[in-house]
């Protein structure tokens, strides 16, 4: 018998300062990933294991919780609790294009200092504040010397919950510290969320283009993805409700500010038009605050949180685009219901955020260095802004695309004749890359665009690059008409 083989044997430690349930959590879970307990076996009841292994029934009941928030057991009505397909069996619709990324492109990694780089939508390093960032790093260690370097609560640092709660209240969130939590950047959010909401044949609907890094994390979960198409205000509202009406999703997952790639931004209309609906449909949103921050007019990007009064959106914010991405800091704000199962999440995947970087962001905030950091950047970015706008609608005669007025990104929308696979090979090999629209769309369509993102380029190069790019297009389009 499968007790007797193999659970009467688990080597639980009650001196060891794990917890017994976490001990027998990992053992579990690495039994399961390993193949040694076969998908859909069935767990021993909770009562007859507790008595094998001579430990409370709240144990047993506390693994196969954390199991089961992990996806890799589920439960069936009146009979108990089995194990997952594995993984490798649970992954749908997956092709080519499903985890592209940055890094992918050799776009984050070193490479040729003569490339002129629209691929990476990565800050600029001259553009770090290390000055400030050495400064703050000094008063932290002289404030809190070694217990910087200690582990922090899962949820993070308390006093930067509290600073982001303060600073979320400019965007017009309001949002507790207690419903903060501190995570290792958005696509950690991103997996948490789906390890946390997704089991094997949900549905998630995302606007379409949209991040692949995400679509990826949801198909690990056995995710079936929903693509709505994105109009310049954001997504086509009446293709959303009638996917509503044949489907229910777990949620929806949004980029409402300068969305990667297109940088479009719903519009206030259209904000409060989704969340009628998904009030309407009973659905949840995960909001991925890409790049509010960097708007290039007067009027702010308001995130779609600020608008969300039953406690419907899930919102992911990152650092990384805005300050250094090696730091790795993000935050969730999140519904009541899912707090616990996002925290043993979390505590799974990495127990906590660095404490010490959290130390640093926190004066940040409090030193008001912050603030003076967002503008500086908002004021160097719009140079690159306007240069990238400028060059794009002098020098790309037949492409188009629409002027975000913020965030890092260009979505260039090529002539018939060209193709943007073969466009980007011979940029490649003249020293100039981009992100090709397949690495967002996983139709034929995605060779008709490219994301020219300007993050990474000096000012003075833009154009430069940009007028090698129309060359190249030119000898195409002269190509196709021999």
């Amino acid at each position: 018998m499968l007790v007797d083989k193999y659970f009467t044997g688990l080597a639980l430690d009650r001196k060891n300062t794990k917890p017994v349930y976490i001990q027998l959590y990992e053992q579990l879970r690495n039994s399961i990933e390993d193949g040694i307990i076969r998908e859909d076996s069935k767990l021993p009841a909770i009562r007859y294991l507790a008595d094998k292994l001579a430990v409370n029934s709240v144990t047993v009941v506390n693994a196969y919780k954390l199991l089961e928030d992990n996806k890799l057991v589920y439960k069936r009505m009146g009979s108990g609790t089995y194990v997952m397909p594995l993984k490798e069996k649970i992954i749908t619709e997956v092709d080519a294009n499903s985890a592209v990324d940055e890094m992918d492109y050799g776009v984050e990694g070193d490479y040729d200092q003569d490339i002129i780089n629209f691929a990476s939508a990565s800050p600029d390093p001259q553009l770090f504040p290390l000055n400030d960032f050495k400064r703050v790093v000094n008063e932290v260690l002289e404030r809190d010397g070694g217990v910087a370097f200690t582990y922090q609560d899962s949820l993070g640092y308390k006093p930067l919950r509290y600073a982001i709660s303060d600073h979320m209240q400019l965007n017009g969130i309001n949002a507790s510290a207690e419903d903060v939590n501190i995570i290792s950047g958005a696509q950690q959010g991103i997996d948490i969320i789906s390890k946390v909401l997704l089991s094997n044949g949900d549905y998630v609907f995302v606007e379409s283009p949209t991040y692949m890094g995400a679509v990826s994390a949801f198909r690990a979960r056995g995710a079936k993805i929903v693509e709505i198409p994105l109009k310049n205000d954001g997504m086509d509202m009446n293709e959303l409700e009638k996917r509503l009406k044949l489907i229910r999703p777990k949620f929806i997952y949004v980029m409402p500010n300068f969305q990667n790639p297109t940088g479009c931004s719903y519009s206030e209309r259209k904000k409060k038009h989704l969340l009628l609906l998904c009030k309407k449909y009973g659905v949840l949103i995960v909001e991925d605050d890409y790049l509010s921050d960097l708007s290039f007019i007067s009027a702010a990007a308001v995130p779609l949180k600020a608008y969300d009064s039953d406690n419907r959106v899930i919102y992911i914010k990152s650092f990384s685009k805005i300050f250094m991405p090696g730091l790795r800091i993000a935050y969730l704000i999140i519904p009541q219901f899912i707090r616990e199962k996002v925290a043993n999440a979390k505590y799974m995947a990495d127990i906590s955020t660095s404490g010490f970087m959290q130390r640093v962001l926190d004066s940040y905030f409090r030193s008001g260095i912050w603030n003076k950091h967002i503008e500086y950047m908002k004021k160097e970015y719009s140079i690159r802004y306007y240069e990238a706008v400028r060059a794009s609608r002098k020098l790309l005669p037949g492409a188009s695309f629409n002027p975000p007025n913020g965030g890092l990104n260009l979505w260039i929308r090529l002539p018939e004749e060209i193709n943007c696979g073969e466009l980007l090979a011979k940029c490649s090999d003249n020293k100039v890359i981009f992100m090709p629209g397949t690495a967002f769309l996983n139709s034929e369509e995605g060779n008709r665009y490219f994301r020219l993102s300007f993050a990474a380029v000096k000012p003075d190069k833009i154009a430069e690059g940009i007028s090698i790019i129309s060359r190249l297009m030119d000898s195409l389009r002269n190509k196709s008409i021999r």
